[in-house]
């Protein structure tokens, strides 16, 4: 029960600590007002609100297209391998029985073992690694003539595909914004959301509501930026559904479908 009472406490108490910091800013400001006060504070403001804008905005657009891409990757490399085991039909019995077999192991492995990995230190399985060697290898057993049929061919260039994916994949899996980039955000959040408590308004709850709003909105991007930052850990992460259904697909062409 009490981990459901957490964030809510959380918020009231940051909410409290909020409204602190304005009241002390404002009572500072109040004694040491001068006539256009806000005239001068406001142009320095907007400067450096529209600058802190500008790199928010980019830093946002920056880790949801990188998020995209690697989900577009993986679903890139979960259809490639579902069109592989379909391929496979074509081969003589005792290869497609090897194929089929190293492609769902390696799919399972991806989806048991490597996801997993990924979503906690950013890495790879040693087993899904192996089985792309051991394919390759299968490839350079085949005769001449096995290896120049076309139906191989085509399979080993599907392959590559599959190979350059999974590279890619767990590059991204890695991938993370700078700590000098996070120094930067956090600092002008936090100029940007300090310089609102030095902005003298008469009424103290509209000043507190307009600058609170300011706060949630810079502090909602943060979050989000936070949860694309890794595209396979977080709530926001790539599944392995299009691995999932692979393996459904696989199933299909074994019953003949």
């Amino acid at each position: 029960m009490m981990e459901f009472l957490v964030i809510p406490l959380g918020l009231i108490c940051l909410a409290g600590l909020y409204a602190g910091l304005i009241w002390s800013a404002r009572h500072f400001v109040k004694r040491h007002v001068r006539e256009g006060h806000n005239e001068v504070l406001i142009p320095i403001f907007l400067t450096a609100g529209t600058i802190y804008a500008v790199l928010l905005a980019f830093v946002v657009i920056a880790v949801w297209e990188a998020h995209d891409a690697a989900n577009a990757n993986a679903a890139e490399e979960a259809s490639t391998l579902a069109t592989m085991y379909r391929q496979t039909t074509g081969m003589p019995p005792d290869e497609r029985r090897e194929m089929r077999g190293l492609l769902r192991e390696y799919t399972e492995a991806v989806v048991s073992q490597e996801w997993q990995i990924q979503a906690k230190t950013g890495g790879a399985s040693p087993n899904a690694r192996h089985l792309v060697a051991e394919t390759y290898r299968v490839f350079g057993r085949l005769t001449p003539a096995e290896a120049s049929a076309p139906i191989s061919v085509e399979f080993l260039r599907a392959f590559s595909v599959v190979a350059a994916d999974r590279n890619r994949r767990t590059l991204e899996a890695d991938e993370q914004l700078p700590n000098i980039l996070w120094f930067v955000l956090l600092l002008g959040a936090a100029i940007v959301i300090g310089m609102t408590f030095f902005l003298y308004m008469q009424v103290f709850w509209l000043h507190y509501v307009i600058s609170g709003a300011m706060a949630f909105l810079i502090g909602t991007l943060l979050i989000m930026i936070l949860l694309l930052n890794r595209p396979f850990t977080g709530p926001l992460a790539v599944d392995a559904g299009s691995f999932e259904h692979s393996l459904g697909v696989y199933d299909s062409v074994d019953r003949g479908n």
